[in-house]
């Protein structure tokens, strides 16, 4: 078998096995009518926090900052598997993040989000602006009360590291973040906010970028 061969057949190989588990199980209702990957999520959401068994723990699959997602340390070239392993990406009450499928889990590395946002458009002006994201993966998102977005600062560089949440709960959020040219995109569509903050509207809500410091 050529190498080439090799390493299709590899990466095919995980989704494959999440794919097929998808369709013979996901959907199938449990006893509180919960999806199978809910269950599992209730389960290890439930009580004190989960140690971690070794397959676990043996997961290959990662996410970098720049939102590449690795499988044994190597880019995960095919958008689709990609799209494939998000759709059953979960995170717990401790901030790790999991792939669950009714028939197994496992704990993966995220390095900063899960998701970059690459793409804004906006529509509309003032309050009754709406501004909508694309993610690496293709996802829309409309900033609003069920999207928010937050900015947090780097303790390292002290520089503005915004985020949106794609989807998720707010305890468990799967965010994206905001990339620096769309972040600047925000900034030049700012207005000005309580106590010295700019900031954004979207759908209604006011979103603080950040503050505009005194002379």
């Amino acid at each position: 078998m050529r190498r080439d061969d090799r390493d299709r057949q590899n990466w095919m190989v995980p989704a494959t096995m999440m794919e097929s588990k998808q369709n013979g199980h996901a959907n199938a209702p449990q006893a509180d009518g919960a999806t199978g990957a809910d269950a599992a999520l209730k389960a290890l959401a439930g009580g004190s926090p989960r140690t971690p068994s070794a397959e676990d723990e043996a997961y290959p699959i990662s996410i970098r900052a720049d939102g590449t997602w690795t499988y044994h340390g190597s880019p995960i070239g095919r958008l689709a598997m990609v799209k494939l392993f998000a759709t059953v990406l979960r995170r717990d009450a401790s901030g790790d993040y999991w792939l669950i499928t009714p028939a197994e889990r496992g704990r993966i590395q995220v390095e900063d989000a899960p998701f970059v946002a690459v793409g804004l458009t906006g529509a509309g002006a003032g309050r009754d602006q709406a501004l909508t994201f694309t993610t690496n993966l293709e996802a829309e998102v409309t900033a609003g009360p069920d999207h928010p977005i937050h900015v947090v600062t780097d303790p390292a560089t002290g520089e503005p590291r915004p985020y949106i949440r794609v989807k998720g709960p707010a305890a468990t959020p799967l965010d994206a973040r905001i990339n620096r040219a769309i972040f600047y995109d925000l900034v030049e569509r700012a207005e000005p906010g309580d106590a010295g903050e700019i900031g954004v509207w979207s759908q209604g809500v006011f979103f603080p970028l950040g503050r505009v410091e005194g002379d």
